[in-house]
């Protein structure tokens, strides 16, 4: 199974969030409020009415091939949600549609051969489409160009994570910022109503004392962080349509960088308007046991924090777990202790994540009271989004969340 960022997490939330497992939500501290709630007025989308509720389904290339838009769509729908997050590059360094982009031919395995095609179908259905792009984490391309990919320090060729077991592209090297960039504009360019940015960041597990970056210069000093700003600013410069990122469950407790990810979120509300913290049980195993409700207690938690980091007016849209491992405690509320810990965190919606899209758990454990919270009250702070899209795009007349293209557009002021 696609460990999906998770074992740098259970290490880190096993010796961390104990103590935070049922805690109240922290006091926005000044700093916070600064930095969430001052938006950069040269990059902001306007994340669709649709988009602030959307709940759905992680949609991998082989089950969009199989299933086709209208299974796709019956899909989501069965589980009473309305969005979906489709695979245009993926774990495996697969791009899972026709790319133009010349470095990537070699990983085309084209499940979707129509794309726009395909977005125009699931739109008709009603489904909100969200293109996953994964980052840095490519098992194929640094095969090809090791000289684009982080470095073993002692064997002087592609490092392999201990955590992912797959090869990383070095975030230093704007080659690769050039070809996420090309990737996020086909996405756009083809249809999607958002962009989501996976493994947007720098590996961290126990293998990385063994890691080069090649294009790191010696005198180079930035933080992390610094060095994936910059690419996002590009993408959110290239699109214009509102741009997402997965996250390490980890950040949504922690201010700043602590972790070396380079995802400080209170920066990232520059560029970022939809933030996915993973929040998975089975990757805490340890975390808060002895407590009744794990799940609840992880979701709302973890989103309260988050919310008081980054303010109201970016979307957090949590992926939250939609399989069983050995050991897991998932009982017959697990799927609805989870969509109720995410509502009452504060969340805008939510987002179920199975690495194969076999989402069989999550049909039965999406019963009565789950789909009843679906989807969930955004009012106070699609209010607050909306007064905030006004000021940027500087017209009286945007008082309200509206879902054109022309809306989208116009209030993209770069």
């Amino acid at each position: 199974m696609n460990q999906r960022h998770t074992t740098s997490l259970a290490i880190a939330l096993s010796i961390l969030c104990p103590a935070l497992a049922l805690a109240q939500p922290s006091g926005t501290t000044k700093s916070d409020v600064k930095a969430a709630e001052i938006p950069d007025a040269k990059y902001v989308d306007v994340v669709t009415e649709q988009g602030q509720h959307a709940a759905g389904l992680y949609i991998t290339g082989p089950f969009a091939q199989l299933k086709g838009p209208e299974g796709v769509a019956r899909t989501i729908k069965k589980a009473g949600l309305n969005a979906a997050v489709i695979d245009m590059k993926d774990g495996a360094g697969r791009v899972t549609y026709d790319t133009k982009i010349p470095i990537l031919q070699e990983q085309r395995t084209p499940f979707i051969h129509d794309l726009p095609g395909y977005l125009r179908a699931l739109k008709s259905k009603g489904i909100y489409t969200i293109a996953r792009i994964v980052c840095f984490a490519d098992p194929k391309l640094p095969a090809r160009h090791p000289e684009l990919a982080i470095q073993h320090s002692v064997r002087k060729n592609p490092w392999v994570s201990w955590g992912t077991g797959g090869t990383w592209l070095d975030p230093y090297n704007t080659k690769n910022h050039d070809m996420i960039v090309e990737l996020a504009k086909e996405a756009a360019a083809a249809g999607f109503d958002e962009i989501q940015l996976d493994y947007i960041r720098f590996p961290v597990d126990d293998g990385i004392k063994y890691a080069e970056f090649p294009s790191k210069q010696a005198d180079d000093a930035r933080e992390r962080w610094q060095v994936l700003l910059p690419l996002l600013a590009r993408i959110d410069e290239a699109v214009k349509i509102p741009l997402g990122a997965d996250v390490f469950g980890l950040t949504a407790f922690n201010f700043g960088d602590d972790t070396v990810l380079g995802q400080r979120l209170h920066e990232w509300t520059r560029h970022i308007e939809v933030f996915s913290p993973m929040l998975y049980l089975y990757a805490m195993r340890s975390w808060a046991r002895g407590n009744d409700n794990r799940a609840f207690g992880l979701l709302y938690t973890g989103i309260s924090q988050m919310r008081a980091r980054v303010g109201p007016t970016p979307v957090i849209r949590p992926f939250v777990q939609a399989f069983v491992k050995s050991g897991d405690d998932v009982g017959t509320t697990f799927v609805s202790d989870e969509v109720r810990g995410a509502k009452s965190g504060g969340a805008d919606g939510v987002l179920f994540w199975h690495p194969g899209s076999n989402y069989k758990m999550l049909f039965q454990g999406m019963n009565v009271e789950a789909k009843s919270l679906v989807p969930f009250d955004t009012t106070e702070r699609s209010r607050a989004r909306s007064e905030m899209w006004k000021r940027v795009s500087g017209s009286s007349q945007k008082t309200s969340v509206a879902g054109t293209k022309s809306d989208r557009d116009g209030a993209h002021t770069k």
